[in-house]
């Protein structure tokens, strides 16, 4: 099931991260992969150490970047669904339990 723009989301609990540089770097615990992210990605990352629902993601890239809505909305939405392949990401309902 893919990520949508009315999902709710938040970082998968027990993941590793840290900052490196310019760079984040977060390991999938369940796949024992590395995955690393750039300027954008880490303020989506930051975006979702809480529960928040992805449009919420989106309103908050349009103000800070110079970007139409709908590429941003196609990239955000790209990005998380990469995530939730890669086990970073867990999409919850409207209390924060898992769905």
């Amino acid at each position: 099931m893919t990520v949508t723009l009315d999902d709710i989301i938040v970082k998968k609990s027990g993941q590793m991260e840290a900052n490196i540089g310019s760079e984040t770097l977060m390991m999938s615990v369940d796949l024992g992969r590395y995955y690393s992210v750039s300027e954008v990605g880490q303020a989506i990352w930051q975006e979702i150490d809480r529960p928040i629902r992805v449009s919420s993601i989106v309103d908050v890239l349009m103000r800070s970047y110079d970007v139409e809505r709908t590429a941003c909305e196609e990239e955000t939405l790209r990005f998380l669904n990469d995530l939730m392949d890669q086990h970073l990401i867990d999409r919850v309902d409207d209390t924060g339990a898992k769905v």
